[in-house]
């Protein structure tokens, strides 16, 4: 049940039916219909009749057109909508048009409302459908069946109020919005069209760089006998102290790396040295222990270099950089650079706008380069995984957590600054500054590692590669936005 008012009632210069007509076929074609059939060619009761385009799931529409003001006390336009409601009646449900006023002008628009508006009343719709007829035509409406569906019939009919130039303001703005929307899927459906293709390989020779770096572990393994400490008591005494890496095996035993310095280093638990196994022998016995070897060994080569972990990740500390107002940057042996902690500052503002010679002013947070470094078994090989990430901290040592994390992250979210040979690059300036076998605090005990490069798969295909102008999905996100406000 609506009432559809449009605009002012303005009329185009030589009004006649004809014309509002014409009108009428422009908005609803605007609203997905098109038009069978026309009483002055077919001689059909209804002005006009509407079938949904595009084979849409809509009922047919019948359409009385009054290009005129329109008042219920209309004794000809009650017995038009009888005559609608009889064919409405005969039709089984699945079959059953939608009626559709249309006027130039409702008269006395409250009386409307109560037959065909949202305060519709029964009393008011029986009252006036049943006006000046007998006894017996009346009791075709009034019966509780009939009555029943005649309230329905009622309550689904569209009554819209308007001139023809009102109906063709509407359509030609109900078509922009379609066009609009029409252009923002086409504009999508290109992006996935490009998105398809570059999923299909090229036929190019290259090699496809895993973020696996091969090592080959120490070959021996020293079990040691200490005193029968816990964990706990364990880690605290040999906490900032210069040893290999170690794991527990049980209370009162100790495994590390196999060196001539095993014992002494240990010297503060008292160790005694029950046998040395070799590789094979410690993954046979204690497959996880080698885990716990590398990854211990891992986090003890980034201590010196100015690396905390957060998590399972690990980031650069700029505590220092921060209070100078610098960026925190790594100098790699072969002359490279790599900035790995930012700090970022709010300005001031003056009359909401950031002034001239404003400064670093107040900070605000530090971005870091973070990363991951783990230990991998594949193929019966070994590997270490590197992952690349994001940290940030509040003044270049004590991260951010939660909400406020995520929205600051959000900024950092650009495929144009996180392109695959980026990462590659960061990566490799990483590992290069990590694993330097050169450098002064490079320890005895992590020599014995040989430390490898990249895992590469030689390939007969390469992948298409994303152009730098790619287009954000937020793009069309922010168009359709503005197109609904």
């Amino acid at each position: 049940m609506t009432i559809i008012r449009l605009g002012k009632a303005r009329e185009a210069t030589g009004f006649t039916a004809e014309k509002y007509k014409a009108a009428i076929r422009k908005y609803m074609e605007a609203m997905g219909y098109a038009q069978t059939t026309d009483s002055s060619l077919e001689g059909h009761p209804a002005d006009m009749i509407f079938m949904p385009q595009a084979s849409r799931p809509w009922p047919e529409v019948w359409v009385e057109a009054k290009a005129t003001e329109l008042t219920l006390s209309d004794s000809g336009f009650a017995d038009e909508v009888r005559g609608y409601l009889r064919q409405w009646l005969t039709r089984i449900a699945s079959s059953r048009f939608r009626l559709m006023i249309f006027a130039k002008k409702l008269v006395n628009v409250s009386r409307w409302e109560l037959v065909w508006g949202n305060t519709l009343s029964q009393p008011e719709v029986v009252r006036w459908l049943t006006a000046k007829l007998d006894d017996t035509s009346a009791s075709y409406f009034t019966e509780a069946t009939t009555l029943k569906e005649a309230l329905s019939f009622f309550s689904e009919t569209s009554v819209v109020e308007g001139s023809d130039v009102d109906l063709i303001d509407t359509a030609e703005q109900k078509r922009k919005v379609a066009m609009s929307a029409n252009e923002i899927r086409r504009r999508a459906l290109h992006q996935l069209s490009l998105m398809e293709q570059r999923s299909k390989p090229i036929p190019k020779k290259s090699a496809l760089v895993a973020n696996l770096i091969s090592f080959v572990p120490p070959k021996s393994y020293a079990v040691l006998e200490i005193d029968r400490l816990s964990t706990t008591e364990v880690q605290n005494l040999m906490r900032r102290r210069e040893s290999p890496p170690y794991a527990m095996l049980e209370t009162g035993k100790l495994l590390t790396f196999g060196t001539q310095e095993s014992e002494s280093s240990f010297d503060v638990l008292r160790p005694q040295r029950l046998r040395t196994i070799t590789l094979k022998q410690l993954e046979q016995e204690f497959p996880a222990k080698l885990s716990q070897l590398i990854n211990y060994a891992i986090g003890k080569l980034l201590r010196p270099l100015g690396v905390s972990s957060w998590g399972q990740r690990y980031y650069f500390l700029a505590e220092r950089q921060v209070m100078k107002g610098e960026n925190r940057v790594i100098a790699l042996a072969s002359g490279e650079t790599m900035q790995v902690a930012r700090p970022l500052y709010l300005q001031e503002k003056k009359d909401g706008f950031v002034a001239e010679d404003a400064g670093q002013t107040r900070l605000n947070f530090v971005f870091h380069q973070a990363f991951s470094l783990r230990y991998r078994s594949l193929w019966d090989q070994h590997f270490i995984q590197i992952r690349l990430g994001k940290l940030f901290t509040k003044d270049g040592i004590t991260v951010i957590e939660g909400r406020s994390a995520s929205k600051i992250d959000e900024r950092f979210r650009n495929p144009i600054f996180d392109r695959s040979e980026t990462r590659q690059r960061k990566m490799e300036k990483l590992v290069g500054y990590v694993f330097n076998t050169d450098r002064p605090s490079f320890p005895n005990w992590a020599r014995l590692i040989s430390f490898g490069d990249f895992l590469r798969f030689p390939t007969s295909w390469a992948p298409d590669a994303v152009p730098i102008d790619q287009t954000m999905i937020d793009d069309f996100e922010e168009e359709e936005a503005q197109d609904d406000n």
